[in-house]
């Protein structure tokens, strides 16, 4: 008899042997050690039929896998998962490379912006002057005209280079003050300390009692500024989700109902208090509401009416306003002013572009932090799983490697941040300029009004300039009279001349009285003592601010902020 064609030889692990319990076992592989071959006895080959599987003869199917694993088996493995950990190392670095050619093409692309949009600046200004020439030149515009702007444009620049000079001269001089003042702040503080070393024991002991106390008070205040900062924050949190979830808009509704129903609640109890009051009183209190509800309304009419003349006089504004501007529009005023207004056009149109795209720009920026930041996180889990053991700990170089790379990537985001600093400094100044301008729209339209009640003036006044004769006429009369009142002048003056020799003389012999008289030398010793009194005071009021700069606790706060910080940096960076 043979044996079937289609059967597996049996291993130590078959029905036909002992069972041996596994030790360590992984799943099946194929590549286990077979134990001895044991034959199957009481075989029919007869019994079983002739079919593909019988005429292709043995195979080997998988089998329960290694079931002693020695040292061979784990420095298999241990290749195996270093040569997995070397290749992800290696994309790793591959990873890194590009991102530190794609930041170096990022500084040089940003770089080649700025250069690019300061030629496209000073591209749009030639334009501006081009447009500017091409207005004059359709409007027939005198050219002398053109050179008197232009040379109050080179007056004007002039004055202004030589106000910014004398700023930048007094902030110097200021700035000297300043390091004087600092000086001589550090020679006080320096005095004061050597004092307080010269102090008694006691009074040393007392003082660092002091000092120890300053500092528990300001770690207390500490706390309860986190303590607040995170009540804030819940409080924010809260007040996001009720927002969220609408609750806040049904609220409000509610609060309004309510409101109502007391309101109706309060009328209903006072109508309910009169109907219980006697006729004569409840008649008196009638009138009295009723007064009290035509006073009232006689406010509220009052207030309507000045409303809607408010409203009127703004509409009359606005349309004084709108036609100024058409006239401006068809050239009948200024050309300057027009100039003016087209600038602010163009510049009102660049801050609302800026200011359009502002958030999306700021969202692309915090996006794309929020993306390194979390590709850091990624490969920083990704290398903590790939460690298994302290053997597969990264040598001292590599540490220093991802050290490196911990510190580019901070660069990086510390020049994301500083990007979103910047585009928000811009929006504020943007808004600024903004204002401004709407305020150089009202005071353009002051000036206006200004000026044509400054012609309205002088053009009463020419009126009065055509009268020759009459000018002439009342010339010589004031000349007439003005000549009497310096010789009246001229009279008066001789004898108060005299008056103030006399007085002069009188006053000569009160001083020398005064000299002489006791009373006066005690009157001049106590302003001596007052003196003496007022600079001991200043001394003292010197020493308790100096006592108080010496307790104060803002530096040592923002020094312990500091501190508290750099742990947390360095927490993170062993983390």
């Amino acid at each position: 008899m043979r044996p079937m064609t289609n059967m597996r030889m049996g291993t130590a692990s078959g029905r036909g042997g002992p069972l041996r319990m596994k030790t360590g076992a992984v799943p099946g592989t194929s590549a286990g050690t077979q134990a001895a071959f044991i034959p199957q006895h009481n075989i029919q080959v007869s019994d079983r039929p002739v079919t593909n599987a019988g005429i292709a003869g043995m195979k080997t199917a998988s089998g329960p896998g290694r079931q002693v694993q020695d040292s061979s088996f784990y420095v298999g493995l241990l290749r195996s998962k270093i040569t997995e950990i070397t290749k992800e190392v290696r994309k790793i670095k591959t990873d890194m490379d590009q991102m530190e050619r794609d930041a170096g093409q990022y500084s040089q692309l940003e770089r080649k912006y700025e250069s690019t949009l300061m030629e496209v600046r000073n591209l749009e200004g030639t334009l501006a002057d081009y447009n500017l020439a091409m207005d004059k030149l359709r409007t027939s515009t005198d050219p002398q005209e053109v050179k008197n702007y232009q040379h109050n444009l080179e007056m004007r620049n002039r004055n202004e280079a030589s106000e910014i000079d004398k700023v930048f001269l007094m902030k110097q001089q200021r700035e000297k003050g300043t390091q004087d003042l600092e000086h001589q702040i550090n020679q006080v503080h320096m005095a004061a300390e050597a004092k307080i070393k010269q102090l008694e024991p006691s009074k040393l002991e007392a003082y660092e009692g002091l000092i120890q106390e300053s500092q528990q008070l300001q770690q207390e205040g500490l706390q309860r500024e986190q303590e607040l900062e995170q009540m804030r924050h819940k409080i924010h949190e809260l007040e996001s989700a009720v927002r969220g979830s609408g609750m806040r808009e049904e609220y409000n509704k509610e609060e309004r109902r309510a409101q109502r129903i007391r309101k109706d609640l309060m009328h209903l109890e006072e109508d309910m208090e009169i109907a219980q009051m006697d006729p004569k009183d409840a008649h008196a209190r009638l009138l009295d509401k009723v007064k009290e509800d035509n006073r009232k309304t006689t406010e509220l009419e009052n207030r309507s009416k000045e409303i809607d003349t408010e409203m009127k006089k703004g509409k009359r504004q606005i349309a004084e306003l709108q036609t100024d501007l058409q006239e401006r529009e068809r050239g009948d005023k200024s050309k300057n002013d027009t100039h003016k207004y087209e600038k602010l056009f163009q510049r009102d149109n660049e801050m609302t572009t800026f200011l359009a795209n502002f958030d999306k720009e700021k969202e692309s920026t915090v996006q794309d932090q929020e993306r390194t930041r979390q590709t850091i996180v990624a490969l920083l889990e990704h290398i903590s799983s790939g460690i298994g053991s302290t053997e597969d700990m990264p040598s001292q170089e590599r540490l220093e490697e991802m050290k490196d790379e911990v510190s580019f990537k901070t660069r990086q985001l510390e020049t994301s941040q500083q990007t979103m600093a910047r585009l928000q400094e811009q929006r504020a100044k943007r808004i600024e300029e903004m204002d401004k301008i709407n305020k150089l729209d009202e005071k353009i339209g002051v000036e206006l009004t200004q000026l044509k009640e400054k012609m309205d003036g002088m053009k009463t006044e020419m009126q009065g300039f055509e009268d020759i004769e009459g000018l002439r006429n009342r010339a010589t009369f004031t000349k007439d009279e003005l000549e009497k009142l310096r010789e009246k002048y001229m009279t008066r003056r001789g004898a108060i001349k005299q008056q103030v020799a006399a007085l002069s003389a009188q006053v000569d012999a009160n001083k020398k009285a005064l000299v002489m008289n006791e009373t006066s030398k005690n009157l001049t010793s106590l302003e001596q003592k007052l003196r003496h009194y007022e600079q001991n005071i200043f001394s003292l009021k010197e020493y308790v601010e100096t006592k108080g700069r010496e307790t104060d606790f803002e530096t040592l706060k923002v020094d312990v902020f500091k501190m508290v910080k750099s742990l947390n940096d360095k927490a993170v960076e062993i983390s």
